[in-house]
């Protein structure tokens, strides 16, 4: 029981830190927090963007995503558009600064996965794979919470 205890503070300090470094470096992130980072992410990386997709995407309801989404029109990160065919549904794409902040923020995300990948070789492929295990079990419980949630 004294390991389960470690490994949950452990798990614990992780979560509380997993936010402070993350791109306290780069100038392109001042005035933008974690979730408007996540959400230019979304928009950048996939077609016809909207509320309802981006929602999706980020398990997120699609009221939190228009108040986020307002935020970033107004930092002009991104811009609003509507189809010819479809004038009631509005997308969105990423502005030269958001994209600009799309490519900083997927290169912190691939040295951010370098780092964990190099933490992870010195594992073995079975102890990776109860290491997996419990992170999928963690996820899956926070999935069925925010379901119900939902």
């Amino acid at each position: 029981m004294d390991n389960a205890i470690k490994i949950i503070r452990s798990l614990t300090r992780i979560q509380e830190r997993s936010t402070i470094f993350e791109h306290h470096r780069e100038d392109i992130f001042v005035g933008i927090n974690l979730a408007e980072a996540h959400c230019i992410d979304k928009i950048g990386s996939m077609d016809y963007a909207n509320v309802t997709k981006v929602a999706a995407e980020m398990g997120m309801t699609r009221g939190a995503i228009s108040k986020i989404s307002k935020k970033l029109l107004n930092k002009k990160l991104i811009d609003s558009y509507q189809k010819p065919e479809n004038n009631k549904e509005i997308y969105f794409c990423l502005t030269e600064q958001g994209q600009k902040v799309y490519i900083e923020h997927k290169k912190c995300h691939n040295q951010a996965g370098q780092e964990k990948l190099a933490l992870l070789s010195a594992y073995s492929e079975y102890e990776q794979s109860i290491i997996l295990r419990f992170l999928n079990d963690i996820n899956q419980k926070y999935d069925k919470k925010l379901t119900e949630e939902i």
